[in-house]
């Protein structure tokens, strides 16, 4: 283990290298693909670590970084924010539309154990009708959560 590497990275890299090993070169490059719902909807969603978190505004005008689930529409895609636990993290199940309400069910993880810390995972929706979306709802653990919608903006610094 390097000198300076946590816990968590180093199974994260360990992981990667076994998936690797043992799907094969094809599975490993499948593992960044977009991800569509099994009953050929038309929404599709892949997850972009390289998105911006979320904002919105809070009393007296600042805009601070969304520390919870979020949505803003981007044009022709929806960025969608997720918040939870780093493991097991959430993942999407599958997403659907109910007349302008957009539904994310997320996957049931294998264990009801998740750790306490806050980990924001940023997922590019798109393939519907953008436009037309109103609200977006979160669906975990049979909980339905209404998702924050996002502003325009930077997080910075309340003086």
């Amino acid at each position: 283990m390097a000198k300076h590497m946590t816990r968590r990275t180093f199974v994260a890299a360990a992981c990667g290298v076994v998936a690797a090993a043992a799907c094969g070169p094809v599975a490993a490059t499948m593992l960044g693909c977009a991800k569509q719902n099994t009953d050929d909807s038309a929404w599709t969603w892949e997850e972009d670590a390289d998105l911006p978190v979320l904002c919105m505004e809070v009393s007296g005008g600042a805009i601070v970084a969304m520390p919870g689930n979020g949505w803003k529409p981007q044009g022709e895609w929806i960025q969608l924010q997720l918040s939870g636990g780093s493991i097991p993290g959430k993942e999407i199940e599958a997403i659907t539309q109910e007349g302008s309400t957009l539904v994310v069910r997320l996957k049931k993880p294998n264990s009801d154990m998740e750790t306490m810390d806050l980990c924001l995972t940023e997922y590019r929706v798109a393939g519907g009708d953008v436009s037309s979306v109103e609200s977006v709802v979160v669906e975990d653990k049979g909980e339905r959560l209404e998702a924050q919608l996002g502003v325009d903006g930077e997080a910075r610094a309340v003086q």
